[in-house]
């Protein structure tokens, strides 16, 4: 079995996967104050709970939080007796990145280009709805070839908590109407139909630059992932499908295109 793990800014989520398949899948919150010890506890209790009749022979691990790829590695080293592979943006997974500064770009994006493309076929636009809501565009040769950022949805709720002496958090969700009438329903009204308005012209702009400059006359596929990707992607015509575990897939994928299928037992990150 293999484990994937995606740190996130906000969730670390765990696949384990059997091959292609995805036996199971939970989520962590991101502390940086999490001891290696803490995380490898979790870790191996939830996999003896929810896969008790598998062994964890190989991980791989993708991270937007370099604090803690220590923990990561060590927990799963100490807990499981494997090596967790990090996947950067150097590692060669076959995808081109055709930007301007390649290190800036987040693992995350990095393996969600080569899962679209190896899964879906490119070329293609991943919309990512994660702490930020990112843009992912890869060209009809499967190169990665920038995007577009903008603040999640959760993330723009806490800010209006943050920087606002009386609004409260709210839940992300679709109001009834757009026209509220309470405090609750108008903050719920504005981020709903706010986000829907900004991602689809967002997508407008993405796909036109896309058709003149790296689709070579094919259809571009657009494939939503991400916690909210379920609750805003039926309001988007313009997205074809929902991938909630595209990264976690994408790790697999780079695991397979950086050893070989081999499981890796010494500490090691490949580029």
């Amino acid at each position: 079995m293999l484990l994937a793990i995606d740190v996130g800014n906000t969730n670390i989520t765990v696949g384990a996967f059997d091959g292609e398949r995805l036996v199971k899948l939970w989520r962590l919150a991101t502390d940086l104050k999490k001891t290696a010890d803490e995380m490898g506890v979790v870790l191996s209790t939830l996999v003896a709970k929810d896969a008790p009749d598998r062994k964890v022979d190989a991980a791989v691990y993708g991270s937007v939080v370099p604090a803690l790829n220590p923990t990561v590695e060590t927990a799963v080293s100490r807990f499981f007796g494997v090596a967790a592979i990090a996947v950067t943006t150097k590692s060669k997974i076959g995808v081109t990145l055709k930007v301007d500064h390649p290190s800036e770009v987040g693992v995350d994006r990095f393996v969600n280009a080569l899962a679209v493309a190896k899964m879906y076929g490119a070329p293609a636009v991943v919309l990512d709805f994660g702490t930020a809501t990112t843009f992912d565009c890869v060209s009809a040769s499967g190169a990665y070839v920038g995007g577009a950022i903008l603040l999640g949805p959760r993330t723009a709720a806490k800010a209006l908590v943050e920087h606002t002496a009386q609004l409260p958090e709210v839940e992300i969700k679709k109001p009834k109407k757009v026209v509220g009438t309470n405090t609750v329903e108008c903050i719920q009204a504005g981020l709903y139909y706010g986000y829907l308005g900004m991602i689809d012209r967002i997508l407008e702009e993405t796909i036109a630059e896309m058709k003149a400059k790296h689709a070579r006359g094919k259809a571009i596929r657009v494939i939503a992932t991400g916690g909210l990707a379920g609750l805003f992607a039926k309001d988007l015509p313009k997205v074809k499908g929902i991938v909630p575990d595209l990264t976690l897939q994408g790790l697999r994928l780079a695991y397979d295109a950086i050893s070989g299928g081999r499981r890796a037992r010494k500490f090691v990150t490949i580029s």
